[in-house]
């Protein structure tokens, strides 16, 4: 999924996995590791921008080795940075997922249970059925994973090298799901390095898959982090974004009377600036942010065992989780920087990074789909395009043979209300059989702090935090217009000042079928060539 942020520049996030770092065995809950005893890393290069993604020349022996065992796994080679207040390690026998050391709390940071713990960037494609062979993770569908899979089997490491100051490692994803180390084509190279108290991780994804079948999108983690222990969340996804208004916070527990319920990993929610933190110490974070990082997930894990060790059963959880076609031969570009230290500090080098104040997205050879998908049914010409513009075919799902709640749905953002309140879309339509000249659609968007499609009462404390506008409004909170049905680009103009729900944080749009319909024959055809702020024919 190419989520542009712009015409010109490529979203998202990526994916790590961590562990612990010393030269003792730990398997007691609440054990304190010292400080790493390792040598200083020579002087860093100054950070160089553009990054450009080069490779070493040649492969480089791992610096370091680290004797710590975790769960009966021995860490080993490694290959070590350090600042005044951390400590990096990228891992060879954890796919080169890293570990981060904070020496003003004393703690490794990221957990490493097993190697589906861990932090980066966790990766699924279809279809669902492709785990059904598994023992544990039926249902969990086409998984690659940077370190390696259920059996304990470690995802090979193809190359190893510096450039720049970059460690650079390149390794062969594995099939999380199963236990006899099963290979996927899909290839994850990742740049990493130290800044003071920032980890910043470029990741290049390869995927050549043989089966060239066309999924349904499903929901990504790009990037993700497991931290350990039971700690509590801040992310912000209020109407006043940068401006360090108050964050929201959560321990992700719900209370039911003598009932303590931990929160399950859905729903997905949006947040207004791109970033979580999860507190590791008194005023003192660590923070993921990543451009786009709009949509949002957070959960905390195995209260219960009380750990709060790197290999320990207890851990908090944070993601991004864009809706993603996992195309069968792309390449994906993602980053993503750690932050360590207060909330503030996080807030301030994330509010320095670029921002898309509005929605703009031309779809073209360049930009593909922009982190736009196709949501319950349909296929595309898929990524990479061969062509300019977005040939989206609606089918419904096959069971049904109804094409109505199929739809485009666009990527996340963070876009003020009250900044804009007209938008463009370029778009040719062909009706499926039976359409008549105009075909009844409507374009739908969500405000900031509510739930698109519905909530869980279960959880209606947690619901609180994720949600406090409630659910999405749909009828009040789309226009509908008529496509003309002769398969010719046509802009059409939507303004929203009349509109009593266009306020606050515009947060995502979707193209869909007008309400009243309950049926809709498969097969229309969609080709998108903008959408946004700007008119495409001035």
């Amino acid at each position: 999924m190419n989520y542009l942020l712009s015409g010109l520049q490529a979203v998202l996030m990526t994916y790590l996995l961590a562990s612990n770092i010393g030269g003792c065995t730990i398997n007691v809950p609440g054990y304190e590791q010292p400080t790493p005893a390792v040598k200083p890393a020579p002087t860093l290069p100054p950070i160089t921008a553009p990054f450009v993604y080069d490779v070493p020349a040649t492969q480089s022996d791992w610096t370091g080795y680290n004797e710590t065992v975790i769960n009966d796994r021995l860490v080993g080679a490694t290959s070590v940075q350090e600042s005044n207040s951390l400590q990096l390690e990228v891992r060879k026998n954890y796919g080169a997922a890293i570990q981060i050391y904070d020496k003003v709390t004393k703690q490794q940071l990221i957990n490493f249970k097993d190697l589906g713990r861990e932090s980066g960037m966790g990766t699924y494609g279809g279809p669902r059925s492709f785990a059904d062979d598994s023992p544990n993770w039926k249902n969990i569908g086409y998984n690659p994973l940077q370190a390696g899979d259920d059996g304990g089997n470690a995802a090979p490491i193809l190359f190893h090298g510096f450039i720049n100051g970059w460690i650079y490692t390149k390794s062969q994803s594995l099939s999380w799901a199963h236990k006899d180390a099963r290979k996927l084509p899909f290839y994850y190279e990742q740049w990493v390095r130290l800044d003071g108290n920032k980890v910043h991780v470029k990741v290049r994804l390869t995927h050549q898959r043989p089966d060239k079948t066309f999924y349904e999108p499903e929901s990504q983690e790009w990037p993700f982090m497991m931290i350990n222990g039971a700690r509590k969340v801040h992310f912000y996804n209020g109407d006043k974004p940068f401006t360090y208004d108050a964050t929201a916070i959560t321990d992700g527990i719900e209370s039911k009377g003598n009932v303590t319920a931990v929160t399950y990993r859905g729903p997905h929610f949006g947040v207004t600036e791109p970033w979580q933190a999860v507190e590791i110490g008194v005023n003192r974070f660590i923070g993921l942010y990543s451009p786009g990082y709009f949509l949002a997930n957070y959960s905390v894990d195995n209260i219960s065992a009380n750990e709060s060790w790197e290999g320990g059963n207890t851990n908090t959880y944070v993601a991004h989780v864009p809706m993603v076609h996992l195309d069968s031969d792309n390449v994906w570009y993602k980053e993503y920087t750690y932050i360590v230290g207060t909330e503030q500090e996080i807030r301030d080098y994330v509010y320095a990074q670029e921002r898309f104040n509005q929605p703009d997205f031309i779809f073209n050879k360049f930009n593909g789909r922009n982190g736009w998908a196709i949501f319950d049914g349909g296929y595309d010409q898929k990524e990479p395009f061969k062509t300019d513009n977005w040939q989206a075919t609606l089918t419904g799902k096959e069971s049904l043979n109804n094409a109505y709640n199929a739809k485009l749905i666009s990527p996340w953002g963070s876009w003020k209300a009250t900044d804009f309140n007209e938008v463009y879309l370029r778009m040719a339509y062909s009706g499926s059989p039976g359409t008549g000249a105009r075909a009844p659609l409507r374009l739908t968007w969500v405000t900031n702090g509510q739930a698109p499609d519905g909530i869980d009462p279960a959880f209606p404390n947690q619901n609180k935090v994720r949600f406090p506008n409630g659910i999405r409004n749909s009828p009040n909170q789309s226009i509908r217009f008529e496509a003309i049905n002769d398969g010719k680009f046509h802009t059409y103009k939507f303004n929203f000042a009349s509109q009593p729900n266009w306020k606050g944080i515009i947060q995502q749009f979707e193209i869909a079928h007008e309400s009243t319909q309950t049926y809709v024959a498969p097969g229309e055809q969609f080709t998108l060539h903008y959408f946004g702020t700007r008119n495409p024919t001035e």
